[in-house]
């Protein structure tokens, strides 16, 4: 009964050939990523982004992708998002994890359970979307907040530009 569901082989052959093209093209934009932000170190994700009209997130995942796997260190055989997930290890576990991921063909979900897996058992382990964990959090607090707690701290945010908004300096301001 299975079969009969069971799309033509120029389907799939298809949607392998467009998967294929699709890790393709995120490959070559991580790496115009990494080109841009190594010819311009000071050049953050954020304002590559606005330059770009691109998602500055998505860009810093781009980036973190190359970073961690360069071209000699790349395997065709498991996707770009495999690779994605594989980047939040430690460096010197990538290669044996790629290796791994090969030969066991995993997809996306098996390398993000292997991530997961590893952060449960190393408490130190820096999550891969960290900065879109934080912007979470900041948004959540923001959309809690009173109108008027959202109009004190845009303007105590538009103090300090991207720098640290100073809690102390803050409160003695209100205090006053």
């Amino acid at each position: 009964m299975a079969t009969d569901l069971a799309p033509a082989a120029s389907w799939i052959n298809a949607f392998q050939n467009a998967a294929a093209a699709r890790d393709a093209a995120q490959w070559v934009m991580a790496d115009l990523v990494a080109a841009a932000r190594d010819e311009q170190p000071k050049l953050s994700t954020v304002a590559l982004g606005k330059l770009l009209d691109f998602g500055h997130v998505r860009l810093g995942r781009l980036y973190r992708v190359a970073q961690a796997f360069p071209l000699q260190h790349r395997d065709t055989r498991v996707s770009f998002e495999v690779h994605e997930q594989l980047a939040a290890f430690p460096a010197e576990e990538r290669p044996a994890l790629l290796s791994r991921a090969v030969a066991e063909r995993w997809s996306e979900r098996q390398a993000r359970k292997a991530a997961v897996d590893y952060r449960q058992e190393h408490a130190g382990f820096v999550d891969e979307d960290r900065d879109n964990a934080q912007a979470v959090h900041i948004m959540r607090a923001w959309n809690r907040a009173s109108r008027d707690a959202r109009e004190y701290f845009a303007d105590l945010q538009e103090i300090a530009g991207l720098g640290l908004v100073d809690e102390e300096t803050a409160c003695a301001a209100d205090a006053r």
